[in-house]
């Protein structure tokens, strides 16, 4: 067992509303078997693929997403893949709002070196530890309303090859 201590991400972590955004990636390649592979031209996903987790009332997997805040609050929107056997990982490189002054202008925070927990092979229940680094997108709320957003983000296979990049518009409503 390490004696490291472990230093959580952010000190604003704590304080702000998490937001995790699930994408189907199976469902995703099946639909969609030759996405674009240049990231400037996305591929657009209907509705189906992505579940939004934190910060919200339902878990529809639609184009919509509720956001319970106050004026203020920061949301840090990440995002992770369910496949079968880990093989496919995502990564969300652009984020973008309209102009409804709802949403701060998103800006990509990477806290880089971590200490993290993982398991140790040789000794399951001992944990062990190793070096990564976080990313989330941030706003911040400014008012209550709908605000228009576009996410951009890539496929990767487990050999760190973009499978494809697509978009997804999403309406975010805070109140």
């Amino acid at each position: 067992m390490t004696s490291e201590p472990i230093k959580p991400p952010s000190s604003s972590v704590g304080t702000a509303n998490n937001v995790l955004l699930i994408v189907d990636a199976e469902s995703l390649l099946s639909r969609y078997p030759q996405p674009s592979l240049k990231p400037q031209l996305p591929t657009v996903i209907e509705d189906g693929f992505i579940l939004v987790i934190g910060g919200h009332k339902s878990n529809i997997n639609d184009s919509n997403m509720t956001l319970n805040a106050d004026n203020g609050t920061a949301f840090h929107i990440r995002g992770r893949t369910v496949s079968l056997l880990a093989e496919h990982s995502v990564v969300f490189y652009e984020m973008s709002v309209g102009d409804a002054g709802v949403l701060s202008a998103p800006r990509l925070v990477v806290h880089s070196n971590l200490t993290v927990p993982a398991p140790d092979p040789e000794n399951p229940t001992e944990p062990g530890t190793h070096q990564a680094d976080d990313h989330y997108w941030e706003c911040t709320q400014i008012s209550s309303g709908v605000e228009a957003c576009e996410l951009n983000f890539m496929l990767i296979s487990t050999s760190c090859e973009a499978l494809g990049y697509f978009s997804w518009a999403v309406d975010v409503k805070l109140k």
